[in-house]
């Protein structure tokens, strides 16, 4: 049985059409997947679901055995799934620190949320250099780190991570990467990601899931789908499109 099932899901937001058509991906335990596809595929809206933010019209999401469909996204933390938006949410006028505290909000026994605190900051030196600096006083890559350390105070068994690079230097979207590349081997953490920089994406991913119309169209190892002749299919209008609008405004 897969970690995570997601079966037949139409999904999208208050009265509008359906974004997520049709949708069904399996996700295996202690692998990373990275989901890819056109502006519009349904990316974000296939994460925002799983995570309780947005109930199925249609379908079912199961996760360790047990249907977490309409869920609350507290209840769906709790199961052990973890998101990880992309607008980096912090708590601007809270320290580094308290922003970590704050993310064992679920954890009843204060000397745990110490321990696990201290164990990040011995895990990500940056934020233990910057524990008593206000969190909005950090840098965009500093603020990604933070968020994602946050999101580890619980021991989330799935995070799913939504274009983590946005708007960072190519050194820091490294840095990211390799902080994203370490859930997995070194801690054993399942993850789905959505990255714009495919290249990147796929190099920390085990699998790969390629969306357009909020369907999965097809799926493969993350090493190899990057030179399946379908992906050029599906990004060459987006291709396109971007070249255009780089030649007008020469």
């Amino acid at each position: 049985m897969a970690l995570l099932e997601v079966r037949n899901v139409r999904a999208g937001y208050g009265s509008g059409p359906d974004i997520l058509t049709d949708i069904s991906i399996d996700v295996e335990e202690g692998r990373s997947y990275c989901i890819i596809g056109p502006n519009g595929a349904g990316k974000s809206t296939l994460l925002k679901t799983i995570a309780g933010l947005l109930s199925p019209r249609d379908g079912d999401i199961v996760f360790d055995g047990q249907s977490i469909a309409g869920r609350r996204p507290d209840q769906v933390l709790a199961a052990g799934v973890c998101f990880v938006p992309q607008d980096r949410t912090i708590f601007p006028e809270m320290t580094v620190r308290e922003n970590l505290v704050m993310g064992g909000f679920l954890l009843r026994d204060k000397k745990l949320v110490e321990q696990r605190v201290d164990e990040l900051m011995d895990r990500f030196p940056r934020l233990a250099e910057r524990s008593s600096q206000l969190a909005q006083t950090m840098s965009g890559g500093e603020q990604q780190m933070l968020v994602m350390a946050r999101a580890l105070m619980i021991r989330p068994r799935l995070m799913l991570i939504d274009e983590p690079s946005l708007g960072l230097a190519p050194q820091i979207t490294s840095q990211i990467f390799g902080i994203i590349r370490s859930l997995t081997s070194e801690m054993g953490i399942t993850v789905l990601l959505i990255e714009q920089n495919v290249k990147k994406g796929l190099e920390v991913a085990d699998w790969a899931f390629v969306l357009d119309l909020g369907t999965c169209r097809f799926e493969g190892p993350a090493d190899e789908i990057v030179d399946d002749p379908r992906i050029r299919d599906l990004y060459l209008g987006q291709l396109a499109d971007a070249a255009k609008d780089t030649e007008e405004t020469k």
